[in-house]
């Protein structure tokens, strides 16, 4: 009898201990679940009121920019901080990582199906463009890539958006019916931006929407969803806009040198080149010296530069010239903006080995946030691939 209840017992102690398992990752999924939502309404919060605010106290208009309450250069903390919650002794921390990023600071690609067919050409070509340059080393933001798209390439891609937008694609992948008319803000197009990698096979062998380091140069490759949107009126905001959305937006070299650089050195922005880096150090070098001598500190550059109107922005040497901005067939008041109603909030939460993303596209308005898209992904930290490089936040 003795062998019998062993193997019952041993049994019966299997079982507990997988339910106590089963009991502890439940537990875990709430605690995730609810550390994320916490987080998410925060972040409704930080954005609604920056929007009271800016109506309240500012005389010139409400706009927005990396300064803002809502931003990654917000002064005293940013939300891309690590925020550690849960109690150390009973191990349920959780570690949150939080982003809000300006959809309106993307080129939208629902220009290519404007209503006026005469109003398609211009954003064609600055979506070409913007495959072309957005992982290219041409101005010295990365080094050569396999992972980049030539100039045919680039247009190839192109052309299977703008297909896909208009439901034209060959072989009825993306029949007409399905493909939603076009609202005159359009906010509305293809469903979510990860809806394109149906378009092209070079979504897929480029891993154009995919985020990750390059083993061989160590360097993070930053996907196409970081320049491109389906939100917002399609004004770029000036003051947010990637240096690769504003090059993409000139036809000339001149313009996509020098005035494209302009406007980000306006805002108190800095290229991603060694120059840009060394200014950046020597800005954060002078404060810091101030700061540990007492001295009066002003403001700084990099968190308080910002356009505050469209009069601003014609300002910048070049986009004063009627002439030029003709030629580049741009409208300062159709093309740009200083304010963004459109954002995208990425929360990840870890514990142990385990990891939850969540991203939430909201619409901001005074009373509150409307939700347009959610996604969430999980994973088990131990199945990724090492990190050989790169920055802290991939």
């Amino acid at each position: 009898m003795l062998p019998l209840v062993a193997i019952v017992l041993t049994q019966l102690h299997f079982e507990a201990s997988i339910g106590r398992q089963l009991s502890k990752n439940v537990i875990a999924h709430q605690q995730f679940k609810h550390a994320i939502s916490a987080r998410f309404a925060q972040m409704r919060l930080r954005l609604v009121r920056d929007l009271n605010d800016d109506q309240e106290s500012q005389e010139q208009g409400a706009y927005d920019h990396a300064g803002d309450i809502w931003g990654p250069k917000m002064d005293g903390g940013s939300t891309a901080l690590v925020v550690r919650k849960g109690d150390e002794e009973f191990g349920d921390v959780i570690e949150i990582y939080t982003e809000i990023i300006d959809e309106q600071s993307k080129f939208n690609i629902n220009l290519l199906r404007h209503r006026d067919i005469k109003r398609r050409g211009k954003p064609f070509e600055v979506l070409a463009t913007l495959l072309d340059l957005f992982r290219d080393s041409q101005y010295g933001d990365m080094e050569p890539s396999e992972w980049d798209l030539d100039e045919r390439e680039a247009k190839e891609v192109a052309t299977a958006i703008r297909k896909m937008l208009l439901g034209e694609l060959e072989g009825g992948m993306v029949p007409k019916a399905e493909v939603p008319d076009p609202t005159p803000d359009l906010k509305q197009g293809v469903y979510t931006i990860e809806d394109l990698a149906f378009a092209h096979p070079l979504f897929v062998e480029r891993r154009i929407f995919e985020r990750f380091t390059d083993v061989e140069s160590g360097q993070v490759i930053r996907p196409l969803s970081d320049y491109i949107t389906i939100y917002g009126d399609g004004r770029i905001n000036v003051n947010t806009a990637p240096i690769q959305v504003l090059r993409a937006l000139f036809r000339d070299e001149e313009g996509r040198r020098d005035v494209a650089e302009r406007i980000l050195e306006g805002r108190g922005g800095f290229l991603e080149t060694e120059d840009g880096d060394e200014a950046r150090d020597e800005q954060r070098e002078r404060r810091r010296e101030a700061e540990q001598s007492g001295e009066d500190v002003e403001e700084d550059e990099e968190l308080s530069a910002s356009y505050t109107s469209l009069q601003e922005i014609t300002q910048v040497e070049g986009m004063s010239d009627s002439g030029f901005l003709r030629s580049n067939d741009l409208d300062v008041a159709r093309d740009f903006g200083v304010r963004t109603m459109f954002f995208r909030v990425r929360v990840s939460a870890r514990r142990d080995q385990f990891l939850r993303q969540e991203e939430r596209v909201f619409e901001r308005h005074v009373a509150g946030c409307i939700t347009w898209e959610s996604t969430v992904r999980i994973a088990d930290v131990t199945d990724l691939p090492e990190n050989t490089g790169g920055d802290a936040e991939e």
